[in-house]
């Protein structure tokens, strides 16, 4: 009897090394697959995200921030400033007409109109040039 004990009681020391074994494992997997956080700065602003591994080492680089582009196709209602203005960040350079409703479109930056690439009453589509403005900085 008391061989089956003490066979009985390494069986139980075995599996619970085996269970710490695997823990131990699964614990290293995760670790290993856990998502590598990247600092991608938009705007001046930093977030922190994960990023597939073929963005990791490429650095983003935005558009001409002083291009303003329609985000919706719609219909120029009223434009604002005229070529050589000067324009503070968050002035309104036009009015667009899109789904019934107006949008003011805002300068993105302090500078000088430099182009105007539309006319009152003109259609436009997402994606075409409005304004450009030279920024100052």
């Amino acid at each position: 009897m008391a061989t089956t004990k003490t066979t009985k009681k390494k069986e139980k020391k075995e599996r619970k090394e085996k269970e710490k074994k695997i823990k131990k494992e699964k614990k290293g997997k995760e670790t290993a697959e856990m998502p590598v956080f990247s600092e991608l700065e938009i705007g001046g602003i930093v977030y922190k995200t994960t990023l597939p591994s073929r963005f990791q080492q490429k650095k983003w680089n935005p558009k001409n921030i002083g291009e303003i582009e329609a985000l919706i196709t719609g219909i120029i209602k009223n434009i604002f400033v005229k070529k050589g203005d000067p324009v503070k960040k968050g002035d309104c350079v036009l009015l667009l007409e899109a789904m019934k409703m107006n949008n003011e479109i805002l300068s993105p930056v302090d500078g000088t109109v430099q182009d105007i690439f539309v006319t009152e009453n003109s259609n436009v589509t997402k994606g075409t040039i409005m304004v450009k403005i030279a920024s100052e900085t």
